[in-house]
């Protein structure tokens, strides 16, 4: 029978040892990585970790503007590319229905010749939307579904007039900044499968304080900064955050527009008849 001396066995249990060594760091390099291996394992948690928060803290934003109904009275002042301005006036009705359909129905007031302007949308919780206008001259309504349309207003897709729709993208926190006096959440939105728009990213960013919405940043497929919404200023009415100030540099068509919030009520109890096609026609046809 063939024995090991004891010098052969303890230099065998120091190779041992070292195998043993070099295995745990093999593996240990597989869990954490060496160099570029930690991402594909921590990535995916944080990552996740940056969905949900993200996700989270714009449902947040969303509920300080969650009410059953409200009028809100605007002046804009659009600037045209040739340094021309123009002031349209308007009041926008919003209501929110039971199955989570949000109403809107935006009236303007002023001048005349922009009344059959005013329109009627629908949103859907799922995103989808509808919006009608009514032509005086030739006595007919026009529907579109469409949420990448451009001839709702100044310009302006649909998509906007509903706050950027945040629902139509997979949310995710990429960091915070400054904006102003304000620390702000910076919330990266990338358009989800199947969804339409004509921006797939947006950047929403949210005040810390109080998760309002204080500016937008609107791109397109290739990644090039269309829009730029900015909030200037945000007042505490009835106990709401309201945004009274704030203005869109639509640089796809060289325009920037002003708006100010001149009056605001929340919770009026609003009569279904408002937001009905009867009612818009009464509107656009005086």
């Amino acid at each position: 029978m063939f024995t090991w001396s004891g010098n052969e066995r303890g230099l065998i249990r120091l190779v041992a040892a070292l195998c043993y060594s070099v295995l745990a760091c093999a593996l240990s390099a597989c869990q954490q990585g060496t160099e570029g291996g930690t991402a594909n394992v921590a990535a995916p948690s944080a990552t996740a970790a940056a969905s949900a928060e993200g996700s989270n803290i714009m449902a947040r934003s969303r509920a300080t503007e969650d009410v059953s109904d409200s009028t809100l009275k605007v002046r804009a002042r659009v600037r045209e590319p040739d340094g021309t301005t123009r002031e349209i006036r308007m009041t926008v009705y919003r209501k929110r229905e039971s199955d989570g359909r949000r109403l809107m129905f935006l009236e303007i007031t002023s001048p005349k010749e922009e009344r059959d302007r005013s329109g009627l949308v629908s949103f859907t919780a799922a995103g989808d939307l509808e919006a009608t206008r009514y032509l005086q001259s030739n006595d007919s309504f026009v529907t579109t579904t469409s949420a990448v349309s451009e001839d709702s207003l100044f310009g302006l897709s649909l998509q906007e007039l509903a706050d950027g729709q945040p629902e139509k993208y997979e949310q995710r926190l990429i960091g915070e900044t400054t904006v102003g006096d304000s620390t702000v959440y910076r919330i990266e939105g990338r358009l989800k499968q199947g969804a339409e728009s004509k921006f797939t990213r947006v950047v929403t960013f949210v005040s810390k304080e109080n998760l309002t919405v204080v500016g937008t940043e609107y791109y397109d497929n290739h990644d090039q900064l269309t829009r730029r919404l900015t909030v200037e200023r945000i007042e505490k009415v009835d106990g709401r955050w309201t945004r009274m100030r704030w203005t869109i540099d639509n640089r796809s068509r060289g325009k920037r527009i002003e708006f100010e919030t001149t009056g605001i009520k929340y919770e009026n109890n609003l009569p279904a008849s408002i937001f009905s096609r009867e009612h818009l026609k009464k509107s656009a046809s005086r």
